[in-house]
């Protein structure tokens, strides 16, 4: 019998009854265990993220685009397959709707199969050394802290690749180029592609463009004005006049589920368009 993670993410309407749905369709089929933010609220073991993840390889998710996001970087490495069942609207990244929980769950028991997903490797440094690495599976963002943002310069290998002032800058992924990077003017990736994206947020020079980078380099992101420094959306500190972020490649992957016959342009053309 497989081992099976739960990640449920409870701020979603129905969420727990859906969870607790879907814990009985799978019942005696497999061993299924809760991460911490279960405990109580599910019959099942809830474990800290560092047992679950290494028991369980294959990890599913219910909510939306956001929580497998989230889930991605917590298990980023230990290699598990992750299937997100849907709570919200339509996404990009869900591979299955909750109803009918029955065909939910033969879909997580049968032979998944998956692709993989380019990561982020992020992290802070500063005079007294980096902090620990952080991976994202969507973008790192630098944005505007407690004072204005004048000038932010990017390096790529320590040579200067380019100055903008703006409100921030996005580096994404493939998979990270349907979010926040597309609201900031940058491209669409199909999200097999091996390739970094780096779009200026709101630039007040009228130049400065989007760019498509290689992933075998290292980008270095500074300003002399705080700014806040997000990974995936959450929050991991202040760089200030002398520090700087660097951004590379994560040697983890995401290994996403893929329902049969998914194609991702028919889905980019039903989550982005309302005329087709």
């Amino acid at each position: 019998m497989k081992n099976i993670a739960l990640v449920v993410n409870f701020e979603k309407e129905n969420a727990r009854e859906a969870a607790l749905s879907l814990i009985q369709a799978l019942q005696g089929r497999a061993l299924l265990y809760s991460s911490a933010e279960g405990e109580g609220l599910l019959p099942i073991a809830a474990m800290a993220d560092e047992e679950l993840f290494s028991l369980c390889p294959t990890v599913v998710t219910l909510g939306g685009d956001g929580t497998i996001i989230r889930t991605a970087g917590r298990c980023a490495p230990y290699g598990n397959v992750l299937i997100g069942i849907n709570l919200g609207r339509l996404g990009f990244l869900a591979t299955v709707e909750a109803a009918p929980i029955d065909a939910a769950a033969e879909f997580i028991l049968s032979d998944v199969e998956y692709r993989e997903r380019t990561m982020l490797a992020c992290r802070i440094v500063r005079p007294g050394g980096p902090e620990p690495q952080v991976h994202a599976l969507n973008d790192v963002v630098l944005s505007r802290g407690a004072g204005r943002l004048h000038r932010i310069r990017a390096h790529m290998d320590g040579r200067l690749l380019t100055g903008v002032r703006a409100d921030g800058l996005v580096i994404a992924t493939p998979t990270g180029s349907t979010a926040y990077s597309l609201s900031a003017g940058g491209p669409i990736a199909a999200p097999d592609m091996d390739l970094f994206i780096l779009s200026p947020i709101c630039p007040h020079d009228l130049t400065a463009r989007p760019m498509v980078l290689p992933t075998d380099r290292i980008l270095t992101l500074e300003t002399k004005d705080d700014a806040v420094v997000s990974v995936d959306g959450r929050n991991i500190g202040v760089i200030r006049e002398g520090e700087w972020v660097e951004v590379r490649k994560s040697p983890y992957l995401t290994r996403l589920a893929v329902a049969p016959g998914s194609d991702f342009y028919e889905l980019a053309r039903k989550t982005l368009s309302s005329n087709i």
